[in-house]
């Protein structure tokens, strides 16, 4: 087995000891910098004293240089043992060497008169900048002495060298005094207001850090769960992959997802939904150990990686992951009971990169979720090949919206006391190029999966109804037009309006539009459905329950959304002759809908016998082969004008 990369903290609750070590380690990196500003000044007092003595030997008739060289000399050897310990000491050393020195070249030339004393000034500001008042104080103090022994030393003539000058000595003495205090006072409200500055600076980038720190902790575990997410997986399952050039164990993704969690969130709430995913999460993360890791995409999706050494090790783990899922959860006062579906992708058959084996384990998913509940699927090639055709027919589909590559097939309705046509139902084909006429039981499942059903269900229901009104003008004049309708159609709310539209862009009467739906639909958002149907059955269109007695048979569906025809499926009709149990099933629809007084329609009809028997149960309608299989538009008109003359000759 190969380890992976661990993260630095494994759960969200172990970021505060991270910021602190941030926030230490930006504390230690001062002295650093202290250090390098201490180093800094030494080499500017070095080479303006060196600059000095250069003028010194130049232009003064004394030529010493001997102060020079030992104050540089003294400079250097703190340059050379200094250390981030003893930047203090160091510090302190340089502020009064350069104070004494000034002293010593003002006391032997002009005191109180001479240049030196300029220093002091600069000297005070570098005493703020590397110490604190401890620093300055003294110095301060040393200073204003120095002028006051200046002033003294002028006055009794004790000093020699100094410029003639016997006026105001202590005057200028005092004035000197005052101006280095008050400029030590001014630099240390100034110094003052930047270390505040600098402490605010630090307290925001302290902040600043943490949040950062936070940030990258939340960026790799799911709030909610506290579990490692998507990205955690894809860093770990990468690594293995990349540092595993061969072995025998077989390395597995696992997407697991949770059956209509949706419901929880929506009619439990989402305070109990976040407590099951809380505790799902705790009883997933058990199964985690040096081969096993469960990672929380998002809300109902979690990922397991495990390391195994066949086949049936990785489905054992499967099916334990779906029996922690589906045991019973006790939140609140709510006993739940959820169900999930596992999609599963292995390395290296798979894949050998984690996007591949996502997508792939993604792919199994979907096709785990149409069977049972609480099923797995392993990934297959033949998966991906349907998944690239399905793609390919969305992509063909819109193309043939906008290239009208859709005809209507029409199958006419006959009487069966009179055999008398009495309409059609309109029936979609696709020309799709390349590949024909494509039957819709292949691309009606993708069109509604994929929400072009609605569109293409748009342009059916408007073409039918102008040719209903084409019929009408050519003499067909009673002949009505069955179109069938997509659950997915319902689902917007605007079908009473398409409807009403079509109608009237085609000038076609209401009474002769039959809409067909399957009982598939009433499961699904009843109240919604029904009052849609509700608005279209009020403009005297009427509504057909197609496929009846293969789904959800319920009587309340027939009343409660106004159906006026039931269609009995071609699956008992094509078994008549020879199922006694399909021709009881027949007789039970056929005689419930003359009690509730509904027309019957079978479908299916392919001989004379099938015919003769339903006549005789009291079937009124039927279609199918016996009379004619779907044909094109204009074959069907043929098909309507033969069919006319037909009766018009017949004796009455």
């Amino acid at each position: 087995m190969f380890t992976k990369p661990k993260l630095a903290s494994k759960t969200l609750g172990d970021e505060q000891p991270l910021v602190e070590e941030d926030a230490n380690l930006m504390l230690a990196q001062e002295p650093k910098h202290r250090l390098k500003r201490l180093k800094s000044i030494i080499k500017i007092v070095a080479l303006v004293l060196f600059i000095i003595m250069i003028n010194s030997l130049t232009f003064s008739p004394e030529k010493a240089i001997t102060p020079y060289l030992t104050a540089i000399s003294i400079l250097l050897l703190l340059y050379k043992f200094m250390a981030e310990d003893t930047t203090n000491i160091v510090a302190g050393m340089l502020l009064w060497l350069v104070t004494i020195l000034a002293s010593y070249f003002a006391w032997k030339h002009h005191g109180l008169f001479d240049t030196a004393i300029l220093v002091f000034p600069c000297i005070l500001i570098y005493a703020a900048m590397l110490g604190s008042r401890s620093f300055t104080l003294p110095i301060l103090l040393f200073m204003i002495l120095i002028v006051y022994a200046f002033a003294w030393a002028s006055s009794t003539g004790f000093l020699e060298g100094q410029v003639p000058f016997t006026e105001g000595l202590w005057g200028k003495a005092n004035q000197v005094a005052v101006i280095l205090a008050l400029y030590t006072f001014s630099i240390g409200l100034l110094m003052g207001d930047i270390k505040i500055l600098m402490q605010k600076l630090l307290g925001e980038n302290k902040k600043v850090s943490s949040a950062q720190k936070q940030a990258e902790i939340l960026s790799h575990f799911n709030r909610l769960t506290r579990l490692p997410n998507e990205q955690v997986c894809k860093e770990q399952l990468s690594f293995i992959l990349d540092n595993t050039e061969s072995r025998d164990d077989i390395v597995a993704l696992l997407t697991l997802d949770l059956d209509k969690f949706q419901w929880i969130n929506s009619s439990l709430g989402h305070e109990v939904g976040d407590k099951f995913l809380i505790d799902l999460a705790q009883r997933l993360v058990s199964f985690n150990n040096e081969n096993i890791d469960i990672y929380h995409v998002n809300g109902n999706v979690f990922l397991a990686t495990i390391e195994a050494k066949d086949y049936e090790e990785i489905s054992e783990f499967a099916h334990q992951l779906l029996h922690a899922t589906y045991r019973t959860f006790y939140i609140d006062d709510y006993e739940l009971e959820v169900t999930a579906s596992i999609g599963i992708a292995t390395a290296p058959f798979d894949g050998d990169n984690f996007d591949t084996l996502r997508h792939r384990s993604e792919i199994a998913l979907s096709h785990a979720k149409k069977q049972e509940n609480n099923s797995f699927r392993y990934f297959d090639l033949q998966m991906e090949k349907d998944i690239n055709a399905r793609m390919s027919m969305v992509q063909d589909l819109k193309r043939a919206i906008e290239n009208k590559e859709f005809e209507i097939y029409y199958q006419p309705k006959v009487e069966l006391t009179s055999e008398k046509m009495i309409g059609a139902e309109a029936l979609i084909r696709w020309h799709r190029p390349e590949h024909g006429i494509v039957s819709p039981a292949d691309f009606i499942p993708v069109a509604e999966s994929s929400g072009l059903i609605s569109e293409i269900g748009k342009w059916l229901l408007y073409e039918a109804c102008q040719h209903c009104k084409t019929w009408h003008t050519l003499g067909f004049h009673d002949f009505s037009i069955a179109v069938n309708l997509s659950p997915i159609q319902f689902r917007r709310g605007n079908l009473p309006s398409i409807v009403s539209k079509a109608l009237k862009h085609a000038d076609l009467s209401a009474n002769y539009l039959e809409l067909e739906i399957t009982e598939s639909l009433f499961i699904d958002d009843t109240e919604h459905v029904k009052e849609q149907i509700h608005a279209i059955t009020a403009k005297g269109v009427s509504m057909a329950i197609d496929d009846f007695g293969t789904g959800y048979s319920n009587l309340n569906y027939l009343t409660n959304f106004n159906a006026s025809t039931l269609k009995i499926d071609r699956s008992f009709i094509k078994d008549l002759l020879t199922s006694a149990q399909h021709l009881h099933i027949v007789n039970a629809i056929i005689q419930m809908s003359q009690v509730m007084e509904i027309d019957c329609i079978a479908e299916g009809i392919e001989d004379t016998a099938t015919w003769d028997i339903l006549k005789s149960l009291g079937c009124q309608y039927g279609q199918g082969y016996y009379w004619s299989e779907p044909l094109p538009y204009k074959e069907f008109c043929r098909l309507a004008q033969n069919h006319i003359k037909h009766h018009q000759s017949a004796p009455a």
